[in-house]
């Protein structure tokens, strides 16, 4: 059991550590809408994680079938979702731009936080190389859990999850330093660019689901 917990743990981190759009996202979030926002988005994915790890070790081979059938429609979503996204991080990134540039002591944690939960919980869950990921180790998972059950499949999730929440809050912590340490100039300029890679990756996820 520790060996799966361990290697649920890994597989969560190594998961986490690619800096792609989700992770860009995070930290602009935190830098422009405060700590707490980024402890939330941090959770959500996390919870996403812990999510697909548990179905795809308890039904992976259904939802292998249900990927094989709806994989080019979930990645349109994903793609439109993180087009929005990106689109809307743009834009407010441009806007800050035109602002007075000046160094923000204190993060101000604005708006809700269960709208900020519900986003970065959808985008995670229709981004479907975190589904594809878990698929790819389900069998290194099954040989390790010597057989099917809640227990094992929760310790193997609970190990992600732990792998996952960790390096996603060192994404939000590191963020919520950026806004403590740079101008509204610095940080509209790193948001724009975060923004423009989102878009980026929404259009290549859209064109590989049309080609798929």
């Amino acid at each position: 059991m520790f060996d799966l917990l361990a290697f649920g743990f890994a597989a969560g981190i190594a998961l986490a550590i690619p800096v792609g759009p989700m992770a860009i996202m995070l930290i602009n979030t935190t830098m422009s809408r405060g700590w707490r926002h980024g402890v939330v988005g941090a959770l959500a994915m996390a919870v996403i994680d812990f999510s697909y790890a548990l179905l795809v070790f308890l039904v992976g081979a259904l939802i292998s079938d249900f990927l094989s059938a709806w994989g080019a429609l979930l990645s349109l979503a994903g793609a439109a979702i993180l087009l929005g996204l990106g689109t809307q991080t743009l834009i407010r990134n441009l806007r800050l731009l035109n602002q007075p540039d000046q160094q923000s002591e204190k993060p101000s944690a604005s708006g809700s936080l269960s709208k900020t939960f519900s986003v970065f919980a959808g985008a995670t869950a229709l981004n479907p190389p975190t589904a594809l990921y878990f698929l790819a180790i389900a069998p290194t998972v099954s040989a390790l859990s010597g057989g099917t059950g809640l227990a094992p499949a929760f310790i193997f999730a609970g190990g992600v999850f732990i792998g996952s929440i960790l390096w996603q809050e060192s994404l939000a912590l590191a963020g919520l330093g950026l806004r403590k340490l740079t101008t509204n100039r610095v940080r509209a300029v790193v948001g724009s660019i975060g923004g423009a890679l989102i878009i980026a990756l929404a259009i290549s996820i859209a064109v590989r689901g049309l080609s798929a």
